[in-house]
């Protein structure tokens, strides 16, 4: 894991999911306490660095609301792992997402405030001006572009995950007729599992029973369980999940799909906000803190070389 920039300020969840075997702990008052103190120092050291510039060198990108507010509400899914997740002791949320808006809030010169909630709450959210950035490392779809702009900054592809040893012997994504997948909402894996049962249905093949899961860790238990006989996941994160929190209790197998972009969603009439934060992920990009934070997670493959908005397919 990187070390951050705040020195791991604890971050206070807005709302936490009930996960399976990995649900977030409340603080106790004294950690509230620790909270507070860590957020304000990192407040001070945010405000010094946009008053002097020199820790702080994108601060006058930001629009003046932002900037004399002192802060960024940051929104993200609670359990994506490694993008987000429990911290081991689960006093904190960790992941690619935490560390990557505690960096571009040092180069902006404010407080990051990070706020978990549901998955389908993000829209929203960021449409009504509760969050000012969301990122959840969100697919970049047609659809979605019509409420929110993008700002990309990942990619991954669409990799069949199975139990142990692959009992039943699939190998792509025309095996799957017949079994019952799992997927989690959101995700492009939705739109490709939907894709392939109309093909199974068109081609007289037996029924594809799509299930959709509003977290991982419930498509995990799912097929840990024999619920269900394979899942679609991202490559790079379903390969992160198997060597982890998987435990041995899934694989991978077939080919791996084209990448497909993942961003961060900023609402379409803040594009002052957009292209400032655009900005921050490029010279992170261009420093290397970028793909250390990626490298620290074992997520190098997904890495953008440009950060790009709107610009998924």
């Amino acid at each position: 894991m990187s070390t951050n920039r705040f020195n791991r300020t604890r971050w206070l969840v807005a709302s936490a999911a009930l996960l399976v075997g990995l649900s977030a702990c409340s603080g106790s008052a004294d950690a509230d306490a620790e909270t507070d103190s860590d957020a304000g120092e990192a407040g001070e050291a945010a405000g010094e660095g946009a008053e002097g510039g020199g820790d702080a060198p994108l601060a006058d990108l930001l629009p003046d609301d932002v900037r004399e507010k002192g802060t960024i509400v940051w929104a993200v899914e609670p359990y994506y792992p490694p993008f987000t997740q429990s911290s081991d002791d689960e006093s904190e949320t960790v992941g690619i997402n935490i560390d990557l808006a505690e960096e571009m809030s040092a180069l902006l010169g404010v407080t990051p405030e990070v706020n978990a909630g549901s998955f389908d709450g993000l829209i929203p959210g960021i449409m009504s001006k509760r969050y000012d950035v969301g990122i959840a490392t969100m697919a970049d779809t047609a659809e979605r572009r019509e409420q929110v702009d993008f700002i990309d900054y990942f990619q991954s592809g669409t990799a069949i995950f199975v139990a142990p040893d692959n009992p039943l012997g699939i190998q792509s994504m025309d095996d799957l007729c017949g079994q019952t997948v799992g997927a989690v909402k959101g995700t492009f894996q939705v739109d490709d599992g939907e894709a392939q049962a109309q093909r199974c249905a068109e081609e007289g093949k037996e029924e594809l029973d799509l299930q959709v899961f509003n977290e991982q860790a419930g498509m995990l238990l799912a097929l840990s369980s024999g619920r269900s006989h394979a899942m679609l996941m991202d490559y790079v994160a379903g390969s992160y999940a198997a060597t982890t929190e998987g435990g041995g209790a899934f694989e991978m197998t077939g080919e791996i799909a084209d990448p497909q972009r993942k961003g961060m969603i900023v609402s379409k009439d803040r594009t002052e906000l957009r292209d400032a934060v655009q900005e921050a992920m490029q010279e992170l990009v261009d420093n290397g803190r970028y793909l250390e934070i990626l490298d620290d997670w074992d997520q190098k493959d997904g890495a953008l070389e440009t950060i790009t908005i709107n610009d998924g397919n």
